[in-house]
């Protein structure tokens, strides 16, 4: 009797685990998990270039580009396709290696495995590890200014933009078109529980700025006793601004800014990071 328990209990904990996270694609197998593309992109399967740390796995997903367009698509098949209702809340989990901080983002609405989709979904933490391989994690839903949930039913690819170039600090595409510069991907998973751990997910919730548009000045307000070590200011094009000013504490003046949007870079005394938009009008 205690030996079928146990055996039951081993048995629901593996049905468990198998249904809390589900191996997209470790290209251990080769690259029959590639789809279709789209844009100046080339993607392959290669040698892991870091075999070492969190991911030590053989292989991964290098992508290079061959074009220019922000939108450029390397398109990956979740097979077999995942039915996800609108009421669930399910995550994709990466591994991510670039020599810079990419601008990353996926459509999860394709309507089957050979279409891009439309929706784009930025990730929920940045990269900040050059040239080492970091988990990144984007939350499965339709779009990233309309609904929160996923609304199409079914989950046929994941179509990866790797290198936008719009809200990466510094701004700007990472890869270049002749193909030197290289980004990789690897042990795509998709998970029922955001695996980011507290202090990185909190970071974005504890840090506010006001007001934004601003016209002169804004201010930074922290929640849960943060405290701020450095803010520094971009411009689109990823310049660092010289000419902020600080006012007070938690005040910086931006008076003598052109109107435009810029990115606040925040950095707190544990040496944790976080990017914000600001509109000076």
């Amino acid at each position: 009797m205690k030996k079928t328990t146990l055996f039951n209990l081993f048995f629901c904990f593996c049905a468990f685990y198998g249904f809390a996270q589900t191996m997209v694609d470790d290209f251990e197998s080769g690259a029959g998990g590639l789809v279709s593309n789209a844009g100046g992109i080339t993607t392959a399967v290669v040698a892991n270039p870091d075999p070492s740390g969190i991911n030590t796995t053989a292989n991964c997903m290098e992508v290079k580009r061959t074009g220019a367009q922000w939108w450029i698509i390397g398109g990956v098949n979740v097979t077999p396709d995942l039915a996800i209702s609108d009421t669930e809340t399910k995550y994709v989990s990466m591994m991510v290696y670039y020599p810079a901080q990419p601008d990353l983002a996926i459509r999860f609405d394709a309507p089957d495995d050979n279409s891009n989709g439309t929706g784009t979904v930025r990730a929920l933490n940045a990269y900040t590890t050059p040239n080492q391989w970091q988990e990144i994690v984007f939350e499965i839903k339709d779009n990233d200014t309309g609904s929160t949930s996923f609304t199409h039913g079914t989950l046929f690819r994941l179509s990866i933009h790797p290198d936008m170039g719009f809200e990466n600090v510094p701004a700007g595409q990472v890869l270049d078109t002749g193909g030197t510069i290289a980004g990789y991907i690897d042990q795509i998973q998709i998970l029922d529980s955001n695996p980011l751990s507290n202090d990185e997910f909190k970071l974005e919730n504890d840090i506010s700025i006001y007001q934004n548009p601003s016209l002169s000045s804004f201010r930074v307000e922290t929640r849960n006793n943060i405290k701020i070590s450095d803010v520094s200011l971009y411009d689109m094009l990823g310049s660092k601004v010289k000419n902020i000013s600080k006012v007070d504490t938690n005040a910086y003046d931006m008076s003598d800014l052109s109107s435009g949007l810029y990115i606040v870079k925040i950095i707190d005394e544990r040496g944790l990071s976080v990017s914000k938009k600001l509109l000076k009008q």
